[in-house]
């Protein structure tokens, strides 16, 4: 009987009710466009923001950052099992670790920076981004722009150092940096190069911003952690990509708040207003029914049971609506390499549960309308 009841409450003033879940669809689908789009833009943002470069160096606590920098005979060597050693602890946030060992040196008669790398995996790293710091082979070299035409040397060519000779695999785009003059070698190569087995004089990463919070508050966490776990080392932030990706991050998030409040905002409204509407074109009959001895709990369930089954129906159909429209949308101007754009599925459930309750705590606005009727009056006006 319940049921029946709620049926023809729906072919009740049918165009209204279709008209309230076109709308609350349409709401539905924009809310999870704006979700999904801001999920995988937010992904292809870190992904443009990490390719930037690393922005962490960590070296000894007692040498200067600036014979770092200007790669002087000054620079101390540590084991390069200090990289592996950071990379067993995932509270640390650095990831996409490099060891570095870096020596100004005279090749071909010009003086470059030859730098042997070794990326070093942590466990929780995906394949999805991956370091951006690419393996060289052993017996192999990499050169930057600068050290190319200085060496007269491109890609397939010969280079001899130190009596060595390497193949050159890649030569790398321009970058404007101190890496446009460097030649990259493989770590062990270098080592055995300048005779300093198993060292190196730096350890490059990237930092993480998992932990929420301003940016001073990550950089302290990390400072803190590092500290206690590898004591003796300090970290040199690069502080024009950490603001970047911090402040990229943070303008996608809040605007995705502001729209998903926008959309809430909107449905609630449409909600009430539908519902005060049907309330009070329908005051004849509830004050029959409850001339007649029905409860308004009773009353109330049959309202609350037809906006529930709308709601669910439209999120249902808006989500189904609005994950096609992202994928379709967003697939062409987002970085191709991060993970592909499809619709989250697993979403479904906590959409369909959120669009109910949004629907119901509206509806019970216009219920307030309906327990304060009065039966008696509203029998007497008919």
């Amino acid at each position: 009987m319940f049921l029946r009841i709620v049926l023809k409450q729906l072919r009740y003033k049918w165009e209204i009710n279709l008209l309230l879940f076109l709308t609350m669809t349409a709401l539905v689908s924009l809310h999870v466009f704006i979700g999904n789009t801001n999920r995988f833009t937010v992904r292809s943002i870190q992904l443009i923001m990490k390719n930037m470069g690393l922005n962490q160096v960590m070296i000894p606590a007692a040498q200067s950052a600036l014979d770092t920098y200007l790669c002087t005979e000054n620079q101390l060597e540590f084991p390069q099992s200090v990289t592996h050693a950071a990379a067993v602890h995932l509270e640390l946030l650095s990831r996409y670790y490099v060891s570095m060992l870096q020596q100004r040196m005279d090749v071909a008669g010009r003086v470059l920076l030859l730098t042997g790398i070794e990326p070093v995996a942590r466990a929780d790293e995906t394949k999805e981004k991956g370091n951006p710091v690419k393996p060289v082979n052993s017996g192999t070299a990499r050169l930057g722009s600068a050290a190319a035409v200085v060496l007269g040397v491109q890609k397939g060519g010969r280079l001899d150092v130190k009596g060595r000779e390497f193949k050159v695999l890649t030569v790398a785009p321009k970058q404007g940096t101190l890496d446009d003059y460097r030649v990259f070698l493989n770590l062990a190569d270098m080592q055995k190069l300048v005779g300093k087995p198993g060292m190196i004089n730096a350890v490059l990463s990237f930092e993480c911003l998992h932990i929420g919070g301003s940016l001073d508050e990550i950089h302290d966490y990390q400072k803190l952690n590092l500290t206690r776990i590898l004591p003796g080392f300090k970290q040199i932030n690069i502080e024009s990509i950490a603001r970047g990706r911090y402040y990229a991050r943070r303008m996608t998030n809040r605007y995705q708040y502001c729209l998903m409040a926008l959309v809430a905002a909107i449905t609630v409204l449409i909600v009430i207003i539908t519902g005060f509407q049907e309330v009070n074109e329908r005051k004849y009959e509830t004050g029959i029914l409850v001339a007649q001895g029905a409860a308004y709990r009773y009353i109330m369930g049959l309202y609350l049971s037809k906006t529930i089954i709308l709601a669910a129906l439209a999120a249902v159909v808006g989500f189904v609506a609005g994950g096609v429209a992202s994928v379709m949308l967003t697939t062409p101007f987002l970085a191709t390499n991060t993970r592909e754009v499809t619709i989250l599925w697993e979403n479904l459930p906590p959409t369909l549960a959120l669009i109910t309750a949004v629907a119901l705590i509206a509806e019970l606005i216009p219920m307030i309308r309906l327990v304060r009727m009065d039966p008696c009056a509203i029998v007497m006006e008919e």
